[in-house]
């Protein structure tokens, strides 16, 4: 007897139970049909496409040299009183670099400024009276003669006076001192030597194999890392080359310049790495056409057999090529 009272109350809760998920099951599908769906953007990725170039890239090791280099010397001879020149100063273009003891060159400027004076007087004076027909030509030849010379010595000695101070004629870098302070300096005798470091040459050799085919003309791609750095590539351009090779090495020099890297202090005698893309065009296909570089996920393959994929031009609706 409580056999069958077990099994009739097993029968209706399994029956409740079934009633339940029905229930569950019609009400979620009529909120689901109630319920309006949002269309989700969802993004899709592109890639520029990039025309295949064939290029060969040569590395070169190069040295670094100053664009200028000049040896700075005094068309004057003294006593040096003022020298700001050290080893690796940096200057400006008007520094005063050295300075020679000016007292002899300003009297003899002095002495040659007067006597132009006097002579200047002079010839004014006689042509006054030569217009009055009071002296002979001869007189006011003479007295014109005296006054260019007095006027040319004038300026002979304004120029010696002016040459007692020397100034840096461009920004640059002071790159080796011959002489030292309070020292007698010869004339024309070099005294230092000033390095224009406002852009950076750097020297490498390319083989005569390399320049018989088009020479410089094709050097596409120029650009310099330097071994101090060794992280960023600059780009540079060819400035001059050699047309006469190396005796020993049979290659020829190329000078590459580019302006001075920034937060960088590249100085004459450093070593360099020149990255050059020779003879770089369009790379054709076996039709003649050009060759195009796409990522290999934007192909796919069609019901006939082929491959495609989708190319959207500028502005422009996606197109299956």
């Amino acid at each position: 007897m409580k056999r069958k009272r077990f099994l009739l109350i097993g029968l209706a809760l399994a029956c409740s139970l079934g009633t339940f998920v029905w229930y569950a099951n019609v009400s979620g599908m009529e909120g689901d049909r109630n319920r309006k769906t949002t269309p989700v953007a969802r993004p899709v990725p592109t890639a520029l496409v990039k025309e295949m170039v064939a290029e060969k890239i040569r590395m070169f090791p190069g040295t670094v040299k100053a664009r200028n280099r000049m040896d700075i010397a005094f068309s004057v001879e003294g006593l040096l009183v003022e020298l700001n020149a050290p080893e690796g100063r940096p200057v400006k273009k008007g520094d005063i670099l050295a300075r020679i003891d000016p007292r002899d060159f300003q009297n003899a400027h002095d002495a040659a400024k007067a006597n132009y004076q006097r002579t200047e007087s002079e010839f004014k004076r006689v042509t006054a009276l030569r217009d009055r027909k009071v002296v002979s030509q001869a007189e006011f030849d003479n007295a014109k003669a005296a006054y260019d010379v007095a006027m040319a010595e004038l300026n002979i000695q304004k120029k010696a006076l002016d040459d007692t101070v020397i100034v840096a004629p461009y920004d640059g870098l002071v790159a080796k001192r011959y002489v030292e302070n309070r020292e007698h300096v010869k004339k024309q005798a070099p005294i230092l030597a000033l390095k224009d470091i406002s852009e950076v040459e750097v020297v490498i050799q390319v083989p005569e194999r390399l320049m018989a085919h088009g020479g410089i003309s094709q050097f596409k791609d120029v650009r310099v890392k330097f071994d101090a750095d060794g992280e960023h590539w600059f780009s540079g351009r060819v400035n001059e080359f050699s047309v006469q090779s190396d005796a020993v090495t049979r290659a020829y020099d190329v000078t590459v310049r580019l302006p001075s890297p920034p937060g960088m202090e590249i100085l004459p005698g450093m070593t360099a790495t020149v990255r050059i893309a020779f003879g770089a065009k369009s790379a054709p296909s076996r039709t003649g056409q050009n060759v195009a570089l796409i990522p290999v996920e934007a192909v796919f393959s069609g019901s006939d057999g082929f491959a495609y994929c989708w190319l959207i031009p500028d502005g422009g609706v996606p197109q299956k090529k």
